[in-house]
């Protein structure tokens, strides 16, 4: 199989409409693997519950909610019980680290959930496995949109064993719940479902920031329709994605007087600014030191495997709005000096996993997969149980 023949040109559309044809016959076709995949699945997570067991003993006082709960995880816990306060919190007369940092939809949800009597921690975890559940199988559903079956299969795979998935899956962090949301809205773009895309990408926004590229993957095909003059419908996804942070920061106004307040917020509290990557370039020639986007030497790693996604999405010739979803959270987390290159943000990209499948040959796969699951337990301990010496995950 070649690279062309397993992702058609973004102007092709028929072979992707064809694929969601099939879909419809019926679920007997995709019923068995999505099993296999959500028990490789089950299994990632239970190998990270022993890592929290294994953290909790060596570093937390034999704690188990320690580990899950270390760095910003409990900041989404406080706001499903508490909610936003107030008063914004300072120090010094500068807003201080506080419960508006973080977006309302991970923790709405896991207050849904105590409602059916789980504790805090209970529900959060539930939302946790089921959002991560869901996300698993929409990149498998999108990926099956694009290459063959078997491709978009492997592909899943490497989604679930992704070493950043050591944080985004064993600590309490909104990924959960956001991949699957952006990658259900990149899959319904695909079908041409333009005011549900908008609106699942609403609800994305609305759980992180680093959703926003959606806006950059719906305007491609607006302005391809532009070009061919015919009615630019994606603009509905265009417009409507990104209500959803828009109007959490509309709220943080309202809440606290200050029109600007999430962006004070982030420069006083968190010391985030665009630097558009001078800050982590600065840190790159030196090996050890450690800077907000983490130690350089983890950048190195990150800044390699960002260019190997590149080079894979420019190769596999994903559809265009996959393609612009992809390289504008790359560029986002580049142009950011608080962001970087982290295991966790990098989850974000998810879709050049597609392309890396599509790329490679069955045993350089079959290497990265191992590869991948022998860090993913490693990235959950070196950040749980070494602290600060990592940096924020």
């Amino acid at each position: 199989m070649t690279v062309a023949d397993a992702t058609p040109a973004p102007e092709e559309a028929a072979p992707i409409r064809d694929r969601f044809d099939r879909d419809q016959e019926g679920p007997q076709a995709w019923v068995a693997p999505g099993i296999r995949l959500l028990g490789l699945y089950g299994i990632v997570r239970i190998v990270l519950l022993v890592g929290d067991v294994f953290a909790a003993h060596v570093g937390y006082g034999s704690n188990l909610s320690g580990p899950i709960l270390s760095w910003d995880s409990h900041w989404y816990l406080f706001v499903a019980v508490h909610g936003y306060p107030p008063v914004a919190p300072t120090a010094g007369g500068e807003l201080t680290y506080s419960a508006p940092g973080f977006l309302p939809v991970f923790p709405a949800l896991i207050r849904l959930f105590t409602f059916s009597g789980l504790s805090t921690l209970g529900a959060a975890l539930v939302v946790s496995i089921l959002g991560g559940a869901a996300a698993t199988l929409l990149v498998w559903r999108l990926a099956g949109a694009i290459v063959d079956d078997s491709t978009a299969w492997n592909a899943a795979v490497l989604f679930i064993l992704f070493p950043g998935m050591g944080i985004a899956w064993g600590l309490f962090y909104c990924e959960c719940v956001g991949l699957a949301l952006a990658s259900a809205s990149l899959l319904l773009m695909l079908r041409e479902r333009w005011l549900w895309a908008g609106v699942v990408g609403a609800f994305a926004t609305a759980t992180s920031p680093l959703a926003l590229p959606l806006v950059v993957a719906a305007l491609v095909p607006a302005v391809q329709a532009l070009r061919r003059r015919q009615s630019p419908r994606a603009l509905l996804t265009v417009f409507i994605a990104p209500t959803g942070f828009l109007g959490y920061v509309l709220s943080l106004s309202l809440r606290y007087h200050d029109v600007l307040f999430w962006w004070h917020l982030q420069s006083q509290a968190w010391g985030a600014s665009v630097d558009f990557g001078r800050s982590l370039l600065g840190l790159l020639p030196h090996l050890w030191r450690i800077g907000y986007q983490g130690p350089a030497w983890l950048e190195w790693i990150g800044l390699v495997a960002v260019i190997a996604a590149a080079g894979a999405l420019w190769r596999a010739r994903l559809p265009g709005c996959v393609n612009a979803y992809c390289f504008g959270v790359l560029l986002l987390l580049f142009a950011s000096n608080s962001l970087g290159f982290k295991p966790r943000l990098l989850t974000w990209a998810f879709p050049a996993l597609i392309a890396v499948t599509a790329v490679v040959r069955p045993r350089t796969w079959l290497a990265v997969a191992i590869s991948f699951a022998c860090l993913l337990p490693v990235v959950f301990l070196i950040y749980t149980l070494l602290g600060n010496s990592m940096a924020q995950p």
